[in-house]
Formats: C-alpha cells, structure tokens, sequence
C-alpha cells in the first residue's frame, strides 16, 4: 500500500500554496516537526516546502505520506521499514544526493519516535525528515528527550491578521484613510471567523461557518476524545462547549466542578484538570496564570482560559456583537501564545491584586518583566477608561515596569496618567507591527 501511496503522489499535482510568514529552515540536518491545531496549515506548509525543494532537484527526490488516508487502515508502525525498502528498490539514494521524507499527522502511528530517531541516526545527511502533527505530544518532554538534540520544532497556528490580509489579497500598502478604512473591515471579519485557512477563502457566511462547525467536530473527535474514554465524551464535548463561551475569562477548576455538580454531573477538580489537558493538547485552548514569583500562587489561583481561534469562540461559544471586548482579548492572546513559541524566554501571564484590579498581560522576558497590556475595545466610557487606567498604573508600580500600552479599536495615543506614560494603539496596527 506504501508503494501505491507514493506512487499516487509522484503523479499528482500538488495544488497551489499562499505563502505564509512560517519559514522553516530547510539547510539544517535536524527532523522538521510541524506541529499545531488541526487544518491550520500544516499540510500546505510541507508542500510549500516540497515546491521549493522540487525547483532544485526531482519531485521523485521527495515522498509524501499523510497518515489520515484511509487507505493505510489500520496503521502500523511497519510502514516505516516500508518506505526505506521503498527507497531502495527505487534506488532513490544512488539517483538522488538526498532524499526528503514528510509525514504527515505522524502522531496517529504508535511509537513512531523510536522508528524516526533510526531512520535519522541510519541515514544522516542523505534523509531529510519532515513530520506533522495536531498534538502537543510532539512538543512532550518525553519526544525532546527521545530526539534529544535532533529535531527543530515549527508552531503552525490559525493565520495572523498579516497573512489574513494576504490571503484576501489585500496589499498593504500606503495608510491612507480608505486604506484603513478596509484594513478596519477586513479586521471584523477576522474576529469574526478566526484564521483557519479553508474559512477565510470561503466566500460566503454560511460556508464558513458550516466548516467551522465541521472543524470543531473534527477536532474533539480525533484528537479529544479519541484518546479519552468513550463513555465520558458527552461531558467532554459539552466542557469543550464550557469552555469555549467562556473565553477571556477567570476559571478555576473548582468553579467547573460545581457547575457539573450542580446540573447532576459528579465529576472531580482533578478529572476536570485532565479534560483540560486533553483539550490543550490538541491546540483548542490555552490557558495564562496569574503573575507570582511564589510557584504556589500560580497554580492555586484561577486561570484565564483562551480558544486558538475566534472563529470557534463566535460559533460556538457567544454572540460576536455582545463580546467584541472578550474577542480583542483573545485575539491579542492568540498573539502573544505565537510569539512565545518562536521567542522559548517570553512568558505570559495575567496580574491581578487582591483589590481586584486587574491587567491582561504581563510580558516577562528572563527575570524581567518587559511590558504590561490592558485591551479595551471601547475607552469612551470615561469610568470604564480610568478604571482600566489605574489597574494598569498599580500594576506597573507593582511590577516595577513602565512600558504601557492599551490596545484599542480606534484609539491612538501617548497619555499621562500620573507619573507615568500610557501608550494607546489600535488593535489592526498592533497586530501588523
């Protein structure tokens, strides 16, 4: 079947391939894993990175497997030993100065490290690996300590608004008022329905919310509650529905639990935390703790619950009109998830002291803490906007920090609040700085 597989993909046509701002470097020896929720990319990024390798050498050089074809069933981990003998009866390595291996949501396959570690360990320098998974499991200590030194890991998230704008072939260009006055429109439509690649090129509001919702299911039946037990994937599934109307806002577990319990569902804070964990290992949600230097506190205290992509949150958690200030938070969030993965010494967290005053994000680089953000959509209510003010003020003196900023929908400025200076910017400018 491998043969067939391979066979099929040197005939075919790879389809066409906007081009992101993800460049995975493509000199290195080290495995490739491109990891991230399901249908955010990672498929078209390989092939973007197989068009590019094809334009110096033969199509024939590269072999391309995705594991969700149902012509594998039922997978094996013998497939791997298939494709090397695939490799020499094709003698692919006398024909060939290197020969590009991609594998596609390799994580379906059990115990696939051991197989890929001997494959690079075999074959260094003459087999490239590229592998793609929707689970954090590639991202486990128990993976990094197996291909301890051996492997590059690449975050594929839902688009940014920068390659959102490029794939409506929006150019950006001079600022002048029309221009950003679209920039403006165009930014409602992605708060509206995220950044999966399929449902921005949908034209219309009813396909794009009609794989949305596909999406959604896909996501908790493959990679949620395919890997907890079946019996207790109606609580899950309507968890999952919990969690996404509650986006952008303080959680505790225990809460949770008392929500279940109320409603006749006996469920436990630690079953709940397990369920989490299950969701957040499939890239759904994301979680940001309070800001302590005391480890206790952080894991004591609520947390603050994010979705990998508004699209989701509208369409199955609450109303986009009645939420705009919870969307701009989890767009800003979603930002600030991206850059920690390409930057390992930026942590996020929330501040809040036992007054209630509250800032969204703390940005700690190292030891430092290097800038607090307060998102508010609306600041003209003067009352919401001192509010907002004087939290972020306390904060900073708190924190030690004066680089302040609040994030807006149309506001741009540089304001004295007492002693210090607050930076207000848009939030369509913030997101393509």
């Amino acid at each position: 079947m491998i043969k067939e597989i391979i066979y099929n993909y040197w005939d075919s046509e790879l389809p066409e391939v906007i081009e992101r701002d993800i460049k995975p470097e493509l000199k290195t020896e080290l495995i490739i894993d491109i990891v991230g929720v399901r249908r955010s990319g990672k498929t078209y990024l390989m092939f973007g990175i197989i068009k590019k390798i094809t334009k110096k050498t033969n199509k024939k050089a590269t072999l391309y497997i995705n594991f969700e074809n149902r012509k594998l069933l039922p997978l094996t981990p013998n497939y791997f030993n298939q494709v090397i003998d695939f490799i020499y009866q094709e003698k692919l390595l006398d024909k060939y100065k290197k020969i590009y291996l991609f594998f596609d949501e390799i994580q379906r396959i059990k115990d696939w490290e051991s197989f890929i570690r001997s494959i690079y360990d075999e074959f260094k320098g003459k087999i490239k690996i590229f592998i793609s998974g929707s689970s954090a499991n590639l991202l486990s200590k128990e993976y990094g300590k197996l291909l301890s030194g051996r492997h590059l890991t690449i975050p594929v998230f839902p688009l940014t608004f920068k390659e959102f704008l490029r794939f409506k072939n929006f150019e950006i260009k001079i600022l002048s008022e029309k221009r950003i006055a679209q920039i403006k429109k165009l930014l409602e439509e992605y708060l509206k329905f995220g950044g999966f690649p399929e449902v921005v090129l949908q034209k219309t509001k009813k396909k794009k919310e009609a794989l949305l919702n596909q999406l959604f299911i896909d996501i908790l039946s493959r990679d949620i509650l395919g890997r907890a037990e079946t019996r207790k994937a109606q609580i899950i599934e309507e968890f999952s529905y919990f969690l996404c109307s509650n986006v952008s806002n303080l959680l505790s577990f225990r809460k949770m639990a008392n929500y279940f319990n109320s409603r006749g569902i006996k469920i436990s804070v630690p079953t709940l935390e397990n369920y989490f964990y299950l969701t957040k290992n499939a890239f759904l949600f994301f979680e940001m703790l309070i800001f302590s230097y005391k480890v206790k506190d952080q894991l004591q205290y609520p947390r603050k619950i994010y979705c990998i992509d508004n699209g989701l949150v509208n369409l199955i958690g609450f109303k986009f009109s009645q939420n705009l200030g919870k969307i701009y938070e989890n767009t800003v969030a979603i930002e600030l998830l991206r850059k920690s993965f390409s930057q390992p010494t930026l942590k996020v967290f929330y501040w809040k002291n036992p007054q209630n005053q509250e800032v969204d994000f703390v940005i700690k680089k190292k030891l430092k803490i290097t800038q607090l953000i307060q998102v508010c959509y609306n600041l003209e209510d003067y009352q919401t906007k001192q509010r907002e003010l004087k939290s972020l003020y306390k904060a900073s003196q708190e924190l030690n920090c004066n680089n302040l900023l609040v994030i807006t929908w149309d506001y741009e400025s540089k304001e004295k609040f007492k002693d210090k200076t607050i930076k207000f910017i848009p939030l369509w400018k913030w997101l393509l700085q």
